[in-house]
């Protein structure tokens, strides 16, 4: 930690927390940048503001394609998926945002059972509130009740009602999930499902390296650096300049007969040597020339599988495939995911 941090940063019953005026729920993101690997959350990259621009980048752009390809396949499959639950059931998204995708999804859901409960989850407050509304207005008889959270938080609130649940996770967002944690967490999630529910996860299988160096370029730099630094200049009282941060792209490749996923490595590099002072902590963290600030604990900011990775990752999870759909190029799936022992795959 820099000088003074292990001052300003103290452990409670919650986990970090902090004697300044910095609420409990971002002192994580203290820890991170005070940590010798220097890193924030991913969540904490999508405020209102950021799911707003990640909204327009993922709809719009023609190098970033994974939300063209998962729309594809939900367009065509919605009512095959909406089919694996019994009615009444209850649709879960993890990590929600507009839920633009999702309303297909929706569509089906209403079109098979009529009235029903839409729980959308994500860290963006105020903006999947706002967009719960539009779902509202737009498919009278659906019932939104946002949930703002982390994933896990969202699966035990879920998991708490009765009812059967559809439990959507798309857009590849398994694969911002460190590395070291997407076992323990898929295995916490099957704990949580009964055998009547159904986890459906959209799985990004494109492993060309120029293609992802394209798609994950500097089309991210007002999100992953301009709107990140706002953040934590608002937050915590800093005076960061986004012009001395580059952004980086770093595309890992593991085996491909191996269990581990190649992966997407994003981070911020220092552009000089500096000092940043956050104001709200009496902090000041010192940066070396090239040090970098990644964008999660673990190696990796998105994982990219193929299909045997995928298949045996779903087994070591307590799932088993209930069915799957790629798109024409294989290059994205999206997955059906039933608790061991019900699978019709």
């Amino acid at each position: 930690m820099d000088s003074r941090a292990s001052e300003i940063l103290t452990t409670g019953s919650n986990g970090v927390t902090s004697p300044y005026d910095v609420p409990d729920e971002l002192m994580p993101v203290v820890a991170g940048l005070t940590s010798p690997r220097r890193h924030v959350p991913l969540w904490y990259l999508y405020d209102t503001r950021g799911s707003e621009m990640c909204e327009e980048i993922i709809r719009t752009s023609k190098s970033y394609k994974l939300w063209q390809h998962e729309y594809s396949i939900l367009q065509t499959h919605a009512d095959d998926i909406a089919s694996k639950v019994s009615f009444p059931a209850i649709l879960v998204d993890l990590g929600s945002a507009a839920s633009s995708k999702t309303r297909l999804i929706i569509e089906a859901m209403m079109k098979r059972q009529g009235n029903f409960t839409f729980v959308p989850v994500d860290t963006a407050k105020e903006f999947i509130e706002t967009c719960g509304r539009q779902l509202e207005r737009d498919y009278p008889g659906l019932t939104v009740e946002p949930f703002a959270g982390l994933y896990m938080d969202g699966v035990r609130h879920s998991a708490a009602r009765n009812g059967t649940k559809l439990l959507l996770f798309l857009g590849s967002s398994l694969g911002g999930v460190s590395i070291h944690e997407q076992l323990k967490m898929l295995q916490e999630i099957r704990a949580q499902l009964r055998d009547q529910d159904r986890f459906v996860l959209g799985i990004d299988l494109n492993t060309d390296r120029e293609a992802l160096s394209q798609a994950y370029g500097d089309q991210w730099i007002p999100i992953w650096r301009d709107n990140l630094i706002s953040r934590l200049n608002k937050d915590f009282g800093g005076n960061m300049n986004p012009d001395m941060f580059k952004f980086n792209f770093q595309f890992v490749e593991n085996p491909a007969d191996g269990d581990t996923p190649s992966y997407v490595q994003l981070s911020l590099s220092s552009s000089g040597k500096q000092r940043v002072h956050l104001e709200k902590l009496g902090l000041h963290i010192d940066f070396r020339e090239g040090e970098s600030i990644n964008f999660y604990e673990g190696p990796n900011t998105s994982c990219k599988w193929n299909m045997k990775q995928l298949l045996r990752l779903a087994e070591r999870s307590g799932f088993a495939v209930d069915a799957l759909w790629t798109n024409d190029e294989d290059s994205y799936c999206v997955i059906c995911l039933a608790p061991a022992g019900v699978s019709e795959f």
